[in-house]
């Protein structure tokens, strides 16, 4: 048995470790299950009893089919996602399936014959502008879809989505073609990753202000919104707070994080402790030298385009040096380290970390391998 310690937090066990081939990304499902626990009990603080009601989990964080289903397990029911991950959701038993991805002409053929192929699932679009939907409506009339569509409003992130001055006449303008059924409002505010507290609820007040001010809008022109969609990991409880409030018995307000089920160093920087680190990279010393080891792991297995890693299962390794297949750590105890010994390390940033992985290892409530293969389903799709 294999004990490892993170300040603050409490030991993780993994039993039989020498049946990992490192680097390996390990899931503790203990961790996730708290995870889908604990984000229940946060939006049933401002919704009583309403279970998994308001949650669309973002599934570019997990890419799995065996996440998928243990969300269904649970009773989480609706699913966002790119086009790379319909197929998994598809094939995991997804009743109601939210592309929140512009889509290109290939993208929309492709998604339309899911449509055709799977009636009894519910499929919903994002469209930011009058380009967008004169692309979904060629293909509607190729492939005999109808498209049940959000507006993509930029709330503040200055990504995709179209100005809220301009969200009226992308409606108007839609609404003359048949084979479009409007939903709602769609604002992603993933700018609003503040450490500051203060900070990071006032940008949500901005950005859910333009969503209100809009409601109202349509309101006023006598046209219903059935549900309006928001949020991140780091912003959704605020902004589910501020329309929950505002909208509870007019409108479906639903919150799309991703991060969550796995959590990482990066927004547990921002909010410290708001769900437990489920996703970690097990790497062995591959050599070592006068203060300092060399990890069998470089960036191809941990994504650094937010930077280095910063959390490890001993608090003294600090990242020295790294590449494509090697990371070097500093330490004043580097002989105390063996070749082979095992660390085990928090990703900066868990989504393309994931995706750098064709399979995880789960690890179960004991600490031992409950599987010790499961597939990433829809990496690289």
């Amino acid at each position: 048995m294999h004990e490892f310690k993170f300040p603050n937090r409490d030991s993780l066990k993994i039993k039989d470790i020498k049946k990992i081939k490192t680097p390996a990304l390990v899931i503790f499902k203990n961790s996730v299950i708290k995870n889908i626990n604990t984000i229940k009990s946060y939006l049933e603080q401002v919704s009583p009893n309403s279970g998994y009601k308001h949650l669309c989990p973002h599934v570019k964080t997990n890419k799995s089919s065996y996440m998928t289903k243990l969300m269904l397990g649970a009773g989480i029911n609706l699913f966002k996602c790119t086009p790379n991950e319909v197929e998994m959701l598809v094939e995991a038993g997804a009743k109601e399936i939210f592309v929140a991805y512009p889509l290109l002409e290939q993208n929309a053929i492709e998604l339309a014959e899911h449509i055709n192929a799977n009636s009894e699932i519910n499929f919903q679009v994002q469209i930011g502008s009058v380009e967008h939907a004169e692309i979904l409506n060629k293909v509607s009339i190729n492939k005999d879809v109808i498209w049940n569509y959000f507006i993509d409003t930029d709330v503040g992130m200055h990504r995709t989505g179209t100005a809220a001055n301009n969200v009226f006449e992308v409606y108007k303008k839609i609404s003359e073609w048949k084979n479009f059924n409007f939903i709602g409002l769609h604002g992603y505010d993933g700018h609003n990753h503040h450490k500051n507290k203060i900070l990071r609820e006032s940008t949500s007040r901005e950005s859910m202000a333009i969503l209100l001010d809009l409601y109202n809008q349509f309101f006023n022109n006598d046209i219903q919104i059935n549900k309006i969609m928001v949020a991140g990991s780091p912003s959704f409880r605020t902004d589910f707070e501020i329309l929950y409030k505002a909208l509870k018995n007019n409108v479906d307000i639903l919150v799309s994080p991703g991060t969550w089920i796995y959590w990482d160093s990066q927004y547990d920087n921002i909010l410290p402790g708001e769900f437990e680190f489920a996703a970690f990279v097990l790497a062995q010393v591959m050599d070592s030298a006068e203060n300092q080891i060399t990890l069998n792991l470089g960036h191809k297995r941990w994504a650094a385009d937010q930077g280095e890693i910063q959390i490890f299962s001993e608090p003294e390794l600090k990242i020295k040096s790294f590449s494509e297949e090697h990371t070097v750590l500093s330490t004043d105890k580097s002989s105390q380290y063996k070749i082979g010994d095992y660390v085990l390390i928090v990703p900066r940033h868990i989504c393309p970390t994931v995706n750098l992985y064709e399979n995880f290892t789960l690890i179960g409530k004991e600490g031992e391998i409950e599987r010790l293969s499961i597939p990433i389903d829809a990496r690289n799709r």
